[in-house]
């Protein structure tokens, strides 16, 4: 049972893009889905930041009073500060964290859509492991130098290898020796 915290956000998204993705049987229509859900879950979070942001700036021309009325006194002009600040009932840290929030989500998330095999196919890392090291060694030149996306590069062309992979992987789902569509409007 090995966790990592990113697990929070990767396991229900990916379970929601993996539903998105058989629901429509094309993973471009699955992405638009899929981003338009994430908006939807990050706008209230969006529009608190937005809103502590907007309350900092309606203050700025009355910091800036406060700057210029006590140009060599620091502490005054943070005392005074502090005071608008909780009279006008705004934060000074609240529309920074809650900018924050977005990109907790958004870097984990990214790994859902960088690895379709382990989310949209839900195989595990052993599988998803094996059928990229059987695949580099049968059709190399399909993959790049760099491995971080070697997952959507082997999800396109495992439908062609799917009798290599069956022999050299017994295991394998049907499911997963079906790849994945990446077409979207004849567009790979």
């Amino acid at each position: 049972l090995a966790f990592k915290l990113s697990d929070i956000i990767t396991v229900p998204f990916g379970w929601l893009l993996s539903l998105l993705y058989h629901a429509t049987n094309n993973y471009g229509v699955a992405l638009i889905i899929f981003a338009l859900a994430v908006q939807a879950i990050l706008t209230p979070i969006n529009a608190k930041a937005k809103k502590g942001m907007m309350g900092m700036s309606r203050l700025t021309p009355k910091i800036q009073d406060i700057q210029r009325r006590y140009p060599n006194d620091p502490q005054k002009q943070n005392e005074l500060t502090q005071k608008l600040y909780q009279d006008e009932g705004v934060s000074m840290t609240g529309g920074c964290l809650w900018s924050f929030i977005p990109m907790l989500i958004l870097i984990p998330l990214y790994t859902v859509i960088r690895e379709p095999m382990t989310y949209i196919l839900m195989e595990s890392q052993e599988t998803v492991t094996e059928i990229i090291r059987v695949l580099k060694e049968i059709a190399p030149d399909i993959f790049t130098k760099n491995s971080y996306y070697d997952q959507i590069f082997a999800a396109q062309v495992i439908k062609e290898y799917a009798v290599q992979l069956q022999e050299a992987i017994p295991g394998i789902s049907q499911a997963t020796l079906q790849g994945i569509d990446f077409g979207f409007l004849g567009i790979n």
